[in-house]
C-alpha cells in the first residue's frame, strides 16, 4: 500500500489541492484575496487558488509531523524578513491563515484535536492522503524509476 511518505511532496500537494477543491467545507474566505501569508512576505499570493495548495500542504504536514499546533506549523512556513541595511531575521508564518485552514479541515473531518495538544489526522484524512498518494505514484512511476520499489 502506498502512503503519503512514498511520493514527492510537490507532486502530492498539487494532486491533493485539486481533490480538495471538490470538498464543500474547504473554501477560501473573503479576506484571502488581500492577506499576506506572513510578515516576511512583501505581497499577497498571486496564484488564484493558493488557499487549496496551502490547505493540502498543511494536511500533509499534519500527517507527517502530527499532532502539531498552529505555532509549530507557522515555523514550517517561516522565512527571512528583509530589514533593509540591518541583518535579516527569521519570521514565522501567519497563524491566522493556518488556524482558518485547520478549522476547515476539522469541519471536513480530515483532522481532529489531539488530547496532547495540536491536531492530528483522522482515519478519513489518512485515507484521502494515501489514496491521492497512490494515484500520484501511478502517474509518476513512468517518469521516476525510483518509485517502483514502493
Amino acid at each position: 500500500m502506498t502512503t503519503h511518505y512514498d511520493v514527492p511532496g510537490e507532486h502530492l500537494v498539487g494532486a491533493l489541492a485539486n481533490s480538495l477543491k471538490s470538498v464543500n467545507a474547504i473554501q477560501p474566505p473573503d479576506w484571502s484575496n488581500f492577506v499576506k501569508t506572513s510578515t516576511h512576505k512583501e505581497q499577497s499570493p498571486t496564484q488564484p487558488d493558493w488557499w487549496y495548495f496551502r490547505t493540502a500542504s498543511v494536511l500533509r504536514k499534519i500527517g507527517i509531523n502530527g499532532p502539531i499546533g498552529t505555532e509549530r506549523l507557522s515555523r514550517h512556513y517561516s522565512g527571512a524578513k528583509d530589514r533593509g541595511s540591518k541583518p535579516n531575521r527569521s519570521n514565522n508564518g501567519g497563524r491566522k491563515v493556518l488556524r482558518s485552514i485547520m478549522q476547515q479541515l476539522e469541519i471536513a473531518g480530515f483532522i481532529e484535536k489531539s488530547k496532547k495538544g495540536g491536531r492530528r489526522l483522522t482515519p478519513k484524512g489518512q485515507s484521502v492522503l494515501d489514496n491521492t498518494a497512490f494515484d500520484v505514484k501511478k502517474k509518476l512511476e513512468k517518469k521516476m524509476s525510483s518509485l517502483k520499489k514502493y
